[in-house]
């Protein structure tokens, strides 16, 4: 009996409904708390996630012609007050989209969220495919656990966190740029290159950490590469540079002029402030055992991670900002495509091979120096001469960005020996695999209702005003954390200045990546 076939466009179609569905059934499941409570409690507190509420709302009011781009309405008068903080810009793009379809500023910041989220995992999707050359089911399982990814899942109260969403898009940008290089494609070459620019410089005044951090792996990565690729490789890529170095110079150009804005905002405060001393960075590098400090509500190895605790660290806080680690199973998978790619996987393709092997070493380099061992550690160099590296206090969140490189190795040996592995084993090996992501803790600490009643009951200021202050704070308790008078007020402030367009000259100091 013949079987059915099913035309191009219908296939087509299949696929785009299942990565549809596939997409959506992620997003649900990392913002389900906030689903279940009607979106009234959300990621954060009344003092980051405050100020960074303030800071979209300022990109709001640059659209509107309100406010200058580099300077805030608080901290008034003091100029360029975007560079104490980051800059949010493409979330508070996104923000004046939802604050103009009638969103109030705290539902706003959270359908940010999941929309970066959701670039997250279509940009995470294509790398799988186009990068990695993967069937369309692994790809959507690498996308899945990028976007479902345990460490992000419970520091979401860190929304600048989610910016690694916005590193597959330079990966794929930087791909198409590659491409056009090698094939010699000038025309080509200038637009993926200007738009690989553009959004680097863009995610670069969005937040700083993770694009420091792309620079980094990258940095090493391509050192990696050169030691690998083998003269044949090496000789192409250098005979395509010489080729196209016009149309690389130009670029380079466009690079420098497109990051000048950020330069200009930042290196001042960067200079003013010192960044962050050597005495608050190495208290936040992670241990080898936070490798695996994956926190315990942890669904599957919530109970490993006490047990290690209670052996060999026992007065170390439940919960602190070294909980970044990722799962075993998925760390097993990763271990097992190093093992795989050391003795070079026949795959036909010398150029990929090379590149997943410069990955997987840059990974293990810069993983390696961001650890500790009783206060010895390689990241101290790295404070000392890598440019910015001051600026980034949590090192520790370093190993939420390695989520990408680890996912992407881990799924793609999984894909090359699937047909290898036992029947039977690899269904409950891919449900293990997401479940070991899932996490019972929620940093929900925002009411939205409570904050959005506030801020309505504060009266039109007088027709005279020019600036203000708030002087007095609220007192009490919410969610078992004591408010803290000196800094909850300041806040307040911000996104007040900010809602109701009017200065604020604050009464105190806001900690951001390039402030004291």
């Amino acid at each position: 009996m013949p079987q059915a076939t099913i035309s191009p466009p219908a296939a087509r179609l299949r696929r785009l409904l299942a990565i549809l569905l596939v997409g959506a059934l992620s997003l649900a499941f990392v913002f389900r708390f906030q689903i279940a409570n009607g979106f009234t409690l959300l990621p954060g507190d009344r003092y980051d996630a405050v100020i960074e509420l303030a800071i979209l709302e300022h990109w709001s009011n640059v659209l509107r012609g309100i406010e200058p781009w580099s300077r805030t309405l608080y901290f008034h008068p003091v100029p360029a007050t975007l560079g104490y903080n980051d800059g949010y810009l493409l979330f508070g793009l996104l923000q004046a989209v939802f604050r103009a379809a009638g969103a109030d500023p705290f539902l706003g910041g959270e359908l940010v969220n999941v929309t970066v989220r959701a670039i997250g995992f279509a940009a995470m999707l294509g790398v799988g495919r186009r990068v990695l050359g993967l069937s369309l089911p692994w790809a959507l399982l690498g996308a899945v656990l990028f976007t479902v990814g345990n460490s992000l899942f419970i520091r979401a109260s860190h929304a600048q966190l989610f910016t690694i969403s916005f590193v597959p898009v330079l990966v794929l940008l930087l791909r198409a740029t590659l491409a056009a290089l090698a094939e010699g494609r000038r025309g080509a070459l200038l637009a993926w290159g200007a738009a690989l620019c553009a959004w680097q410089a863009a995610s670069l005044m969005t937040a700083f950490y993770m694009v420091w951090y792309t620079f980094f792996l990258g940095a090493t990565v391509l050192a990696a590469w050169v030691c690998v690729a083998g003269p044949v490789l090496r000789r192409q890529w250098l005979a395509a540079l010489r080729a196209q170095w016009l149309p690389l110079l130009a670029l380079a150009g466009l690079g420098l002029a497109v990051n000048l804005p950020f330069v200009m905002v930042y290196l001042p405060k960067a200079a003013e402030t010192g960044m962050h001393p050597w005495r608050d960075v190495v208290i936040h590098l992670p241990s080898p055992l936070d490798m695996i400090h994956v926190g315990e509500a942890n669904a599957v190895w919530g109970w490993l991670v006490r047990l290690l605790k209670s052996w060999f660290r026992p007065d170390f806080p439940v919960w602190g900002e070294r909980m970044t680690g990722m799962p075993p199973l998925l760390l097993g998978l990763f271990a097992a495509s190093l093992a795989w790619l050391w003795r070079g996987w026949d795959c036909g393709d010398p150029a990929r091979l090379a590149l997943l092997r410069a990955v997987a070493i840059g990974t293990l380099v810069t993983w390696a120096l961001a650890l500790q061992v009783g206060g010895v550690t390689g990241w101290a160099l790295i404070y000392a001469y890598v440019p910015g590296a001051k600026a980034a206090r949590v090192t520790a969140r370093y190993q939420i960005f390695l989520t990408l490189p680890v996912v992407a190795l881990a799924t793609a040996w999984l894909a090359a020996k699937a047909s290898r592995l036992p029947r039977g084993l690899l269904p409950p090996l891919v449900a293990l695999l997401l479940l070991e992501q899932a996490n019972n803790y929620a940093p929900l600490f925002l009411d939205r209702r409570e904050e959005l009643a506030r801020l309505l009951a504060v009266p039109a200021p007088p027709a005279g005003c020019r600036a203000f202050y708030v002087s007095a704070a609220r007192t009490g308790q919410s969610f078992d954390e004591t408010v803290l008078d000196p800094y909850n007020h300041n806040s307040e402030a911000m996104l007040l200045a900010e809602v109701l367009r009017l200065p604020t000259i604050m009464m105190g100091t806001v900690v951001g990546p390039f402030s004291r």
